[in-house]
């Protein structure tokens, strides 16, 4: 921050003024004899002025506004599939290039399938909530479809059975092998891409000694960084596509679990061994 001469002068440039004589103090007032009693308030000390209230903490909701929380098991199923997982991706990244959705024949091409094959994936996505249909493009032959939801969690009911719960595991490990193909992807090109791109991307691991304040603090940041840049985004992808606006598609995948013993089964594990010891 820059700052003026008046606000901090150069004592050396300065040259001193001539003394001058000194001037007595002014003798004290005398205080005014007050006519009358006295009221009892003029003699109470001042009020100390109360601070202010301390601000309302925001309520604990919701990383995004439309997030939809997913605890259908039959919704899970229609998107635990790795042709329709690829669907999804493909339309979340077109949506973030601020396109407007894809044709059936576009989002076959990317998942390696006819269009025919494609369009029983597309109608499956689409009666679970997934996807819908997009405004046309003039070619009525040819649907395009979008993204219905910005954002969802998925979570199994907290009295599940042990099947949803099966079906949540597969939920999850659906989205896991999709992200693990992206880096993947990366991995093997990044070398061939121009620096710049190298240069604004990092892979990072490691691990925290926190309580479980300290871990909810760490997530409750995370999320405000990333609510922050998604808003950003978000603007961005209304706006339309910019080729000249400078921004490109970042994947990111935060994690962030206790980490379990070696020797801790998984539940895929203790199925195929009830007897493994831990």
């Amino acid at each position: 921050m820059s700052e003026t001469s008046a606000s901090h002068p150069d004592e050396g440039s300065t040259r001193p003024s001539a003394p001058s004589a000194p001037v007595p103090p002014a003798p004290p007032e005398r205080p005014t004899p007050l006519a009358g009693p006295v009221p009892p308030e003029a003699l109470a000390p001042p009020a100390v002025p109360m601070p202010p209230a301390p601000p309302t903490p925001p309520a604990r909701g919701k990383r995004f506004p439309e997030q939809e929380k997913i605890s259908d098991p039959e919704r899970m199923k229609a998107l635990a599939h790795p042709a329709r997982m690829a669907v999804f991706d493909f339309l979340g990244t077109r949506r973030v290039q601020g396109f407007d959705g894809a044709t059936a024949t576009e989002i076959a091409d990317v998942a390696g399938m006819t269009p025919s094959a494609m369009s029983y994936h597309l109608r499956t996505l689409a009666k679970a909530g997934f996807i819908e249909e997009a405004p046309s493009r003039g070619d009525a032959r040819e649907r395009v479809w979008r993204l219905k939801l910005h954002s969802f969690s998925i979570s199994a009911e907290e009295n599940a059975s042990e099947g949803d719960l099966i079906i949540e595991r597969a939920m999850g490990q659906t989205f896991t092998d999709q992200q693990e193909r992206n880096f993947q992807r990366w991995l093997d090109l990044r070398l061939e891409m121009d620096p710049k791109y190298r240069d604004a991307s990092v892979t990072s691991q490691g691990r925290l000694r926190l309580t479980m304040e300290e871990a909810r603090e760490f997530i409750r940041r995370f999320h405000e960084l990333e609510n922050e840049y998604g808003e950003i985004t978000r603007e961005r992808a209304e706006k339309g596509v910019d080729v000249d606006d400078g921004a490109e598609v970042f994947n990111y995948l935060f994690r962030l679990f206790p980490h379990l013993d070696q020797r801790a089964a998984s539940p895929d594990e203790k199925a195929a061994d009830p007897d493994r010891e831990v």
